[in-house]
């Protein structure tokens, strides 16, 4: 059902905590922020900050980073100074319970930018991206897509069944037991 939760419902959140898809359904332009896609324009420098992102806070290691870099999508840098607040990778791939090649994203945010909502719009841009290629032809070697939600935290506040604002619909657990959720694309087929 479209209201469905997965585990308790979490009902009390903080103002910091509130799902932005209640916020604003019409997903009004992140202030202060600028979007930059890397796929269709590579842009060194911004690739080096990411890079420079991911192994200052400890999330990748060097070569671990550069062969992650390769499948950068987008970037949101702060206006003011420059900084790297989030980014968003995809990569094709088949997740072994939906047996379909699905674009897989994965995005993260610094410590810094993770309450004003960097990932919700990472999320809708890499939808808007892949699926309007999907639409028009241009690609559509995926048929939606899938991620993998290894935050505790969203996991918890974020367990609705389907996601309203993205339509991401909970698919189940990995082998970890994380969240796994998948948005098709209009017109995708199963096979």
């Amino acid at each position: 059902f479209y209201r469905s939760t997965i585990g308790e419902l979490q009902s009390s959140f903080t103002v910091n905590q509130a799902r932005p898809e209640e916020k604003d359904m019409n997903r009004q332009p992140l202030e202060g922020f600028r979007m930059h896609n890397l796929r269709d324009d590579r842009q060194a420098p911004l690739v080096e900050k990411v890079v420079e992102l991911w192994t200052t806070q400890k999330v990748l290691t060097e070569p671990q980073a550069r062969k992650r870099a390769e499948e950068l999508l987008f970037v949101t840098m702060d206006e003011q100074n420059g900084d790297v607040a989030g980014v968003c990778t995809t990569y094709l791939g088949t997740p072994p319970a939906l047996k379909m090649p699905l674009w897989h994203f994965r995005t993260f945010v610094a410590p810094d930018y993770r309450q004003n909502d960097v990932a919700y719009h990472l999320l809708h841009l890499a939808i808007d991206y892949h699926e309007s290629q999907f639409v028009d032809g241009t690609n559509t070697s995926g048929r939606g897509l899938y991620m993998e939600i290894e935050n505790p935290i969203i996991q918890r506040h974020r367990n609705e069944a389907v996601w309203p604002s993205s339509g991401m619909v909970f698919t189940g657990f990995n082998a970890r037991g994380d969240h796994c959720r998948v948005r098709y694309f209009p017109g995708a087929r199963i096979s």
